[in-house]
């Protein structure tokens, strides 16, 4: 891409003219860099990003491609230029001790294309640039942006724009019928600065947020917790929809052992559907960790679910995806009223995040990788993701097996205890959780409790200074479209769980 009144000068680089390069190789601007380890002590890996406005994007690490000279000198050219403060518009994820430049220096970087969240694929430096100015480099999206059709969640939330009530929404060739836009899910804030928000700021933010939340419901049968009076009115937990629903509402048939009954699930497995579950009062949406999806991981596993309950144990429904440990709080604040949860307090929380990094270690020696969320309230949840081949009964099993070997080496902070007396003061970890039908919420459901919390994900690194309410509705979209889905991937890692129960047996 070019300006359109700039000009070809023969011999001479313009920052007018965007070069192109079918090697996939631009200029980014250096704002920082990491140590490294043994003979790439002085330096590590590059912090690189390109400005957006006067915003200083980050776009990657890159720590491939150097030689002896090329760090000498980089460092060496670097050093001046140390700053304590991230000049980034974004927080990077660090992985060893970093160094804040101020943004001067230029260098150009090969790479394989760029990721969804507009971070580097595979990048290596080349060179350093002294030809450039630094200010001049800028993501060509910027330089360039072609006119394009608005995309359905534009369409959308343009839709959503009008002042009144109620309207007809069009959600591709569907239609959604949405009414009380105005009224309030959840009073406004003070302490967090934040206004009440209405159901229609909750349809703006599924509607924002759907690419992300929507790989995560998908084939899995829901449960709905419906508040449509908002979050101090009267609350449903619904498993199974009687009502009429529209055509694009998928449902599955699950026999159940306690009634000797089949009920119909509903599967939120579209937007359309999202959106109509929030028209409903669907502010919070709880999921099985078992998927009715047949994949490479469920070979000789069926698809009957309704017509037996051993149907059922050999289908794919009794195969979950994670290993489940919920971390659940049981340290109070001291202004709960009599018999009830103990609510969100700082104290609860973080001892909560000690838990969690002690079961990291733990199932990391067990050669297990754990993955994090936020629970939206008080607790955390943190998921082992697993081939299908281990049915629920195995995944609890490891689960206990796991909770009560941690319990062991904390028994003043952790509890397994079924009754809630006991629990008082400690980490409650329910390995119950890992039982077909139960569900928890999905990653990125709202939740319904004051300052409108929403289940984040994050990295471990993340999770160490978080807390619960940095996540909100207001504010989560605008994340995730700056990170992307940290558990984008989540079911593409799956780990063996054989070898773990091996080690258990006695």
């Amino acid at each position: 891409g070019k300006r359109k009144n700039s000009t070809y000068e023969a011999g001479k680089r313009s920052t007018a003219w965007l070069k192109v390069k079918a090697t996939n190789s631009a200029d980014f601007v250096i704002g920082g860099y990491t140590k490294g380890k043994g003979a790439r002590a002085p330096l590590g890996a590059l912090l690189l990003g390109y400005w957006q406005g006067n915003k200083l994007r980050y776009a990657s690490h890159v720590g491939s491609g150097f030689d002896d000279r090329s760090i000498k000198r980089t460092k060496a050219l670097l050093e001046p230029l140390q700053r304590k403060t991230n000049p980034f518009a974004e927080e990077p994820e660090l992985n060893a001790p970093t160094s804040w430049v101020e943004p001067k220096l230029v260098a150009e970087v090969q790479f394989q294309g760029w990721t969804d969240d507009h971070h580097l694929r595979a990048p290596v430096f080349l060179r350093l640039r002294d030809d450039i100015d630094a200010k001049e480099v800028r993501h060509k999206v910027e330089k360039e942006k072609p006119s394009r059709s608005l995309s359905e969640v534009e369409q959308i939330l343009d839709q959503l724009k009008t002042d009144r009530a109620a309207l007809t929404l069009a959600v591709g060739a569907h239609q959604v019928r949405l009414t009380h836009l105005d009224r309030v899910y959840w009073p406004a804030d003070p302490a967090l600065k934040q206004p009440a928000l209405t159901k229609r700021d909750l349809l703006r933010y599924f509607a924002q947020v759907s690419p992300f939340i929507l790989p995560h419901l998908a084939d899995r049968p829901l449960t709905m917790i419906r508040m449509p009076d908002g979050i101090h009115g009267q609350r449903f937990f619904q498993k199974h929809w009687e009502q009429e629903r529209p055509d694009f509402v998928q449902t599955i048939t699950v026999f159940s052992a306690h009634k000797d009954e089949q009920h119909a699930y509903l599967l939120c497995n579209n937007l359309p559907t999202l959106l109509w579950l929030a028209q409903s009062g669907t502010l919070e949406f709880h999921v099985w960790h078992s998927r009715a999806k047949p994949g490479p991981d469920t070979a000789g596993k069926g698809t009957d679910y309704a017509s037996s309950l051993a149907a059922l144990e050999s289908s794919v429904l009794n195969y979950p995806d994670y290993v489940v440990f919920d971390i659940d709080p049981y340290i109070y604040s001291g202004k709960e009223a009599p018999g009830a949860e103990p609510e969100l307090n700082t104290v609860a929380f973080e001892k909560a995040k000690e838990v969690a990094f002690w079961l990291r270690e733990l199932l990391q020696g067990m050669s297990l990788e754990p993955i994090v969320k936020t629970s939206g309230k008080t607790g955390l949840h943190v998921f082992v993701p697993i081939r299908r081949t281990l049915d629920f009964d195995a995944a609890r099993q490891v689960s206990e097996i796991v909770g009560r070997h941690l319990m062991r080496r904390h028994p003043k902070d952790i509890t397994l205890e079924w009754s809630v007396p006991k629990r008082t003061g400690k980490i409650f970890m329910d390995y119950n959780m890992n039982v077909r039908g139960k569900t928890l919420n999905v990653a990125y459901s709202p939740r319904g409790a004051p300052g409108a919390p929403v289940s984040m994900p994050l990295t471990w690194e993340e999770l160490a200074n978080a807390h619960p309410l940095d996540f909100r509705l207001a504010n989560a979209a605008e994340r995730l479209a700056r990170t992307g889905d940290r558990w984008g991937d989540v079911l593409k890692r799956k780990q063996s769980l054989e070898k773990v129960l091996e080690r258990a047996k006695p």
